[in-house]
């Protein structure tokens, strides 16, 4: 019987042989992947490995470079100051006060490494951790250099005036823009969005406003996504948006009601949309002149809850043939002498007002009369309707009397045999 040939033990490299000169005997190639799969700082201390290894991981791409909060500053210092390769984003979530200064330098060494994508949050805490009287950082105009934007993300810093002769970033798609001013005018968000023609999302989140500002106006044709959010209307206007897909407006105080009409109506190609409703006792949107054919979900938050709210939702989904999805959440309830009786709803109604709504959903519902004929009203009237889900306030109503109302909803004629009513009660 014919014996196997014994296999061989492989040879162990000779003691004398350094890691560094066995990691040098492996192809460029996965070296590269090696260095690759560290982390950014862990790569940087291989340079101490050998004379070869000590630029060997400037040339190593790395597409992200992410700086958690705490991390000193001389790091992010030698890592730019070195890099040879492109960066296709830098992310630093807590620049310091103290590091202020240093985001100038940032900006120039990665406009020079062709960034991409930047996300730069300052923070004014000082060392020992108290917050102090908020000192907001002015960009540097090193920013206008960074022509290969895509993505711009900035928190709570000051921007600068839009050089003489900017063009604009030809490539930028998304602006993000939380707790920024704009110390000579709107007048520079205004052209930096519109010089900006390939921007597809717009996120524009409590922006500090000079004492006086000036009417402004939102022109990007190609804009899928915008979100807006503050506590007062600051003059905002939006030009015609055709590409339009989903809209999130947060403006709680309008300076007129036709601010908030001319706003929404402009909002008109959306498919998605949320409205945070403004604090008023009136029908604000009963002269809406636009339709929204193309609104498949509207969710709305209602802060005053009274008759003019519903009757505002009602003048909305009038509009919107084709709305799906409804969701309502109710804020403070008014009391309201008079019973509401739904031949006050019955006169808003148009031909078909839900004729393509499949599922509502109420929250903070505490049962009051104008609730109540609401709820009666889509039941009646929504003939594709799937499911109601209705959200109780927390103590309003006894055991007996949540009984008496969950009776009293399923007496409630339904316009579509499969609509299912949930109701539940807010934890």
């Amino acid at each position: 019987m014919a014996t196997s040939p014994a296999r061989r033990r492989p040879r162990l490299p000779s003691p004398d042989i350094s890691a560094a000169e066995i990691l040098d005997s492996l192809p460029p190639a996965i070296l590269d992947e090696i260095l690759s799969r560290l982390p950014i700082r862990d790569a940087a201390r291989t340079s101490v490995l050998s004379r070869a290894w000590r630029r060997r991981w400037e040339s190593v791409p790395y597409p992200v470079l992410n700086w958690p909060r705490g991390t000193p500053s001389a790091p992010i210092d030698a890592v730019l100051a070195h890099r040879t390769c492109p960066v296709s984003e830098f992310r630093h979530q807590y620049v310091s006060e103290l590091e202020f200064h240093l985001s100038d330098l940032w900006l120039l060494r990665l406009a020079s490494l062709g960034v991409q994508s930047l996300h730069l949050k300052f923070k004014w805490l000082k060392a020992d951790g108290i917050v102090r009287i908020p000192h907001f950082h002015m960009l540097h105009s090193h920013i206008f250099s960074c022509l290969e934007l895509i993505v711009l993300d900035l928190e709570s810093c000051d921007f600068p005036g839009l050089q003489y002769g900017f063009a604009g970033f030809p490539n930028l798609t998304t602006i993000s823009f939380c707790n920024v001013r704009f110390p000579r005018g709107l007048s520079g968000l205004e052209a930096l969005i519109s010089s900006s023609s390939s921007l597809r999302r717009l996120r524009l989140e409590n922006l500090r406003m000079p004492n006086k500002y000036e009417q402004w106006v939102i022109h990007a044709p190609n804009l899928q996504s915008l979100l807006i959010s503050s506590v007062f209307d600051y003059g905002w206007q939006v030009d015609y948006l055709p590409s339009l897909e989903e809209a999130e407006i947060k403006l709680r105080n309008y300076s007129n009601d036709q601010e908030i009409v001319n706003l929404i109506s402009r909002l008109d190609q959306a498919r998605i949309l949320q409205l945070d409703m403004p604090c008023s006792l009136d029908n604000l949107l009963e002269e809406l002149p636009r339709s929204f054919v193309n609104l498949k979900s509207l969710s709305l938050h209602i802060p005053y809850c009274c008759l003019s709210s519903f009757l505002s939702i009602f003048c909305l989904v009038r509009k919107a043939p084709n709305l799906e999805v409804l969701d309502v959440e109710l804020g403070f309830h008014f009391e309201e002498d008079d019973e509401v009786d739904i031949n006050v709803l019955n006169g808003q109604r148009a031909d078909d007002p839900f004729s393509s709504l499949t599922s509502v959903h109420m929250k903070n519902v505490s049962w009051d009369s104008y609730e109540m004929t609401f709820i009666q009203f889509i039941l009646s009237q929504a003939r594709q309707l799937e499911v109601l889900s209705i959200h109780e306030s927390r103590g309003h109503l006894t055991s007996d009397e949540e009984a008496f109302v969950a009776a009293e909803v399923a007496r409630y004629r339904r316009a579509s045999p499969a609509a299912n009513v949930v109701i539940s009660r807010i934890p």
